[in-house]
């Protein structure tokens, strides 16, 4: 760890179960994302030139579908939000910092509860990317950007979206997969992080890290043990 990463906001693999079980609080009809959705959400929202309010997005957090929600307790609702700014304030930091971002994903696990390996556990990064593409959609300025740098990077970032939420991205995809495929999860991380430091850059300025800072990019946590 350098010196900026000890003194910059820290969510602890901990907090960050800790903001996943008090999303899954909230009722299920309200859609709620869970943590990497909300990461990739934040981080999304990072990349915008004008950042939006905290208000003006939380809710967001809370419902996909525009429900005024909450998880039916006061004192959660309070830590939750407090935790959701915690992440928020660390990502904006690793970004100014310019250091690659350490996205939350669930490492994925076969029916007998081992660890799936190979192309297959890149999948983890669904949430992340379709949290992405959520703020994405609410403020499109990068959706609409023309700089070809950052439509390179979000490309990249969106070819991680589920299959039934690819839409137009589908093609790209495809391609990508083709020429630039990916034969596990770290290579897939390690793409991506750089791929939102290359819009980082484009966008504010921020100098891209170090390339071979990729290999300490890893999972934040997973379903049962966090790390």
């Amino acid at each position: 760890m350098n010196n900026s990463q000890a003194q910059r906001t820290q969510l602890s693999p901990e907090e960050f179960v800790e903001i996943d079980e008090l999303l899954a609080g909230i009722d299920e009809k309200n859609a709620p994302m869970d943590v990497c959705e909300a990461d990739g959400f934040m981080t999304a929202i990072h990349l915008l030139k004008k950042e939006p309010r905290m208000c003006d997005w939380i809710g967001m957090v809370f419902s996909t579908v525009g429900a005024k929600s909450t998880t039916g307790n006061a004192e959660a609702d309070r830590r939750l939000v407090q935790l959701l700014k915690k992440r928020y304030t660390e990502i904006g930091e690793v970004l100014r910092n310019s250091e690659l971002l350490d996205p939350a994903f669930f490492e994925l696990e076969d029916e007998n509860g081992k660890p799936i390996g190979g192309a297959l556990a890149i999948a983890a990064l669904e949430p992340f990317a379709m949290g992405f593409l959520e703020a994405s959609q609410q403020w499109p300025e990068l959706l609409n950007s023309t700089n070809p740098q950052i439509i390179s990077s979000l490309m990249g970032i969106m070819r991680h979206l589920p299959k039934d939420a690819l839409g137009d991205f589908a093609e790209v995809k495809s391609e990508l997969d083709q020429d630039v495929p990916f034969a596990n999860l770290p290579e897939a991380l390690s793409d991506l992080s750089s791929c939102i430091a290359e819009i980082a850059y484009e966008v504010h300025g921020y100098p891209i890290p170090e390339l071979d800072e990729a290999t300490e990019v890893g999972s934040k946590s997973d379903k049962n043990k966090a790390h």
